[in-house]
This record gives C-alpha cells, structure tokens and sequence, in this order.
C-alpha cells in the first residue's frame, strides 16, 4: 500500500509521530505494553486480555485448511448463508461480501445485522430455509438480535421438514459461552472457537471475518497473507516514515489532540463504501470515551467545492475502479484548498486484509496520542440494560404500545427548546461549536426509503455545514453508540423510529420484533438523555417514506 498526504496533512502526521516516537511505541505495542495507554494496574490488566488481533492473521491462517474444508461442504448443501450478528460478527462479512460480490459456484451470503421486522421478512423471502446455512456470529454468546434471529429461523427451518434443524447452523463465538453450549446441545454443522483475547471490532481477521469469506467462495489464504505481508512493514523493526498504519493512526490522533480536528471523513469509492461502515465502528468504539472521541463520517454525499468546517480531517481509500476517479477529483479540490487530506491506495481487492490492520493499528496508536484505552466500550451496556427494562415492562404492562410508539418525545434538558412543529429552526438553534448531528433510523431501508433518508442529511449538511452522522438501529448502537454517550456531548441525535408492514413473533418471547426495535430505539433515547445528550425521538406514521419526505421538508 502507498501513502499520500496534502502538506497540512504531512505536518500533522510529523506531530503524531514524533508523540508516537516519545511513547516508543512501535516497540511497546507489540511487546503488548499496556503502559502505552494507561497507567493503572486494573486498566492495564484489562488491556493485556484484548491484544490477542496484533497477529491473529497467523492464528487464522494455521486454521485455513479446516475452515476450507467446512466450505467445501457448505458449497454442496447450500444456497444461502446468512451471518445472523452485530458489531463486529457483521460488519466485516459485511464488507468482504459488498467488495468481492457473489462468487460462481458458492452461496450467496447474506448479512442480517437487525431486529426490524420488515428487515427479516425481506431476508427470509429471499431464501430457502432448508437450503440455507445459518451463522450464528457472537462473541458473548448472548447478544439479543442473534440470538433473536435464531429463535425465528430455527423454527423456520423445522417447518422447512428439515430432519435435523442443527445441522443448518453454525456458531463462531468465544470458548465456554452460552453459544458454545447451544451449538453443542442442538447438534449445531460447525462450531468455530475464536481466541478471547480479541475484541468485536479488532475481529475482521479472525474466524468472524474469515469464515463468512471462505464460504462466500473468497481466497482466505491471499486475503490473510495481505495482512501478513503488511504486517512486516507495520512491525517493531520498521521506520516508523514507511509505516502507513502508525502515520494513520498519527494522523487521526494529533488531529484530534493538537488541532480540534474531530471529523475523520472516510472517501472511497462506491466499491469499497461498506468498509467505511467497519472502520465507523473501529474509530468511533475505540476513541469515544472519556469525554474525547474521534468523529467518524462515512457515506456522506462529497461534492467539489463544499465549504468544510475546519473540524474536518479526510482520508481517502483508493483503489482503480471508474468510481474512485470521481473521488480522486474530489480529493485534489480539497488539497488544493488546504484541508488535510491523507490517500491510502489498494493495489486490488485482496489487500483489504492489509487494510483490516492498518486501521486496527492506526485506532490502537490513535488511542495512545489521546490517552484512552481503546479496547473497552464503558456506555454500550446502558441502553442494552433500558431496552431489557422496558421489554419487562411491556410484559408486566406498565409500558403500553402506545408510550413505546410515542409521535415525539425530547430529552428532558430540551423540552423548552424544541417543539414538534419548529423542529428545523429549534435544533439549529442548540447546535454549539464542535457539534455534529447524527440520523439514527430505525426503518426498513426499501430503495426509496434510503434514498429520501440521504436526501434529508445532505439537506441538513448543506443548511448546518456540520457533519452529519447516518446510522440504522439497531446496528448503529454497536458502533457509533459508544461515542454517541462517551465524547464531550457534541452530538445532536435525531431517533427515528415506525411500526413494520409486517410484524413478527419471536419464538420464545413475550414480544414481537417490532417491539424489541422499538424498545431498542427507547432504550437508546432514555441512555442518551441519562447521560445529558441532546436527544430528539420521532415515531413515523405509515407510510414512512411520506412522513420522511414530511420531515425533511422542514428542514
């Protein structure tokens, strides 16, 4: 990979590097060092358990030959996989699926990241049960939306006739989980033991990305030998000026530390957009917290000749496609008006496995700079633990159906400034200096209805100028959610919630689908306003793509 900075950028790289130079930290990173990022025994202690990703392409590689086998397998039984996860066990499939597309001769993969209804009815459509192999992708063992996921498609598979339902899933999760357990008892195809020493979002080269890979009919091996390859000029022995993971991380650091530049905005090209959305959670997880956060922007519509605040740093993931000539243009409108501007080109598709640690690197350095430990997420557990509540609450009714689908509802702290009926001009009116708006929908993303949510975040980047953070939930929460509640409280968070077309019972539960979206979306506001946020919540009526339209009309 070859590197390439505006001269703005080059001087803050110089920064970052000579604060990474002090810390001696190419060294101390991989002697695995937690010193580099806190100096209390418990935080160290803690950190010490999630560097396990430093070389996990090796760990992985070793194990090529039996995952191979499995999608050997897999090829002559199925037509379908679909990686049932969130965070971490989706993203990365997510992005090895949308960069190398359908393979001839494999299954088609599918990533289901959701709990809204309408979301689950249009995967299931597409599919066979019977002919379909599930992944049921978790770290824990125990995240709600996989787990949901699999109550449904298991008894969708057992109407199926399938004789033995286990044997259409497979598991990826940590050693002694409740998964382990599920798979074992349920006579689960496969069962894939991940190291635990490796977080959700430092996992894209471990059995959580390289799996879903192999099935869809990628080359592991040349994906996986990328990273080591890379790894050889990211190592302790490199020169730090040849070393594009720590003048990344350099990058994003001394931007954040020495000049008030937040908004890390990702440019590629439409090929590789979805890698935008794994890095959004690596960057934003990692360093939102503590009060500090580096801002993630991606999928923002880019457009020559707007005029950025000077809150921005961009970095552009380059790779020869037609598409990223548009974005090589944009590129050098910004360079040649000053901003900093930081190019890493791919030489094809498999080094995105090169690109997987780059940026893990670069989010490990860019937390040294800041002096936050990047392997924790202190505040995703609130709006988990509010949503669990409020669905007790539903099952004991004390929540009614109609408090959870509330039209508008405001953050206590907003309630004398922001109406239902001025909410254009109110929430430009609280925006303070450093903010940025996030757009976190909790719909179904029909073409249309995609289309009119873009619509109404580059009407609001055009009136406000300032960054405008898009995201579905529930996905958006085990990524962005963390810096949403753990930075300075300079966010505006707009929660836009419906009811599905179709709601779906989920086996084993008290509650359907549509309601445990909606007592995510809940859950989140009521986190959100906990911790002092500026927090709007709007119910959509149906149909949700005219009340989107009715809504960016005010805007």
């Amino acid at each position: 990979m070859n590197t390439k900075e505006t001269p703005m950028a080059e001087g803050i790289i110089r920064e970052g590097l000579i604060k990474l130079d002090g810390l001696n930290f190419n060294t101390k990173f991989w002697a695995k060092d937690a010193s580099l990022w806190k100096q209390d025994k418990e935080s160290q202690e803690f950190i010490v358990k999630f560097l396990g990703w430093q070389k996990v392409y090796n760990w992985t590689l070793e194990r090529a030959e039996e995952i191979l086998a499995f999608a050997a397998d897999v090829k002559q039984n199925f037509n379908h996989v679909v990686v049932m996860g969130m965070g971490g066990s989706s993203l990365a499939p997510e992005v090895i699926r949308t960069v190398f597309g359908k393979q001839a001769g494999y299954p088609e993969l599918i990533v289901l990241d959701t709990t809204n209804a309408d979301w689950i009815s249009a995967a299931r459509a597409k599919i066979d049960p019977a002919k379909t192999l599930f992944i049921f992708a978790s770290k824990s063992g125990g995240t709600v939306e996989p787990s949901s996921q699999y109550a449904f498609f298991n008894d969708e598979v057992k109407k199926a006739g399938v004789k033995d339902p286990g044997q259409n899933f497979c598991a990826i999760t940590d050693a002694g989980t409740g998964l382990e357990a599920l798979a074992k008892k349920n006579k689960f195809r496969k069962t894939f033991i991940n190291p635990s020493d490796i977080g959700g979002r430092f996992s894209a080269l471990s059995m959580f990305g390289m799996v879903p890979a192999a099935l869809m009919g990628v080359d592991i091996v040349k994906l996986l030998e990328t990273a080591k390859k890379a790894a050889e000029t990211f190592g302790p022995e490199a020169e730090m000026k040849n070393n594009a993971a720590l003048q990344l991380g350099a990058f994003m650091g001394a931007s954040y530390a020495n000049h008030s530049k937040d908004k890390l905005t990702i440019l590629a090209p439409k090929e590789l957009a979805a890698f935008g959305l794994w890095a959004e959670q690596l960057v934003a997880e990692s360093t939102g917290k503590e009060g500090k956060g580096v801002v993630p922007v991606v999928g923002e519509g880019i457009a020559l000749h707007f005029d950025y605040r000077e809150d921005r740093i961009f970095v552009h993931i380059s790779l020869d496609t037609e598409d990223d000539k548009r974005v090589r243009g944009v590129t050098a409108d910004l360079a040649e008006r000053g901003y900093p501007v930081m190019t890493i080109t791919m030489k094809d598709v498999y080094e995105l496995g090169a690109q997987f640690l780059l940026w893990e690197i670069a989010t490990a350095a860019a937390g040294a700079i800041m002096a936050i430990n990047p392997f924790d997420q202190p505040n995703v557990q609130a709006a988990k633990t509010l949503t669990k509540q409020i669905l007790g609450k539903l099952e004991s009714h004390e929540i009614t159906d109609e408090e959870l689908y509330k039209p508008f509802m405001v953050a206590k702290d907003l309630e004398a400034e922001v109406k239902a009926d001025n909410i254009a001009q109110d929430v430009f009116s609280i925006l303070e200096s450093n903010d940025y708006i996030a757009i976190l929908p909790y719909v179904y993303p029909s073409a249309e209805v995609e289309k009119a949510l873009l619509a109404l975040r580059d009407k609001i980047l055009s009136r406000t100028k300032r960054a405008v953070l898009f995201g579905y939930g529930p996905r958006y929460l085990h990524s962005t959610g963390q810096l949403h509640k753990g930075d300075g409280n300079n966010g505006v968070f707009i929660i836009l919630s419906a009811d599905p077309e179709n709601d779906i019972q989920i086996p084993g539960q008290h509650y359907t689908f549509g309601q445990l979206c909606a007592a995510q979306a809940l859950g989140d506001f009521r986190a959100l306003e906990e911790k002092g946020r500026r927090v709007i919540k709007i119910h959509l009526t149906k149909p949700v793509l005219d009340a989107i339209n009715n809504l960016s009309a005010k805007f």
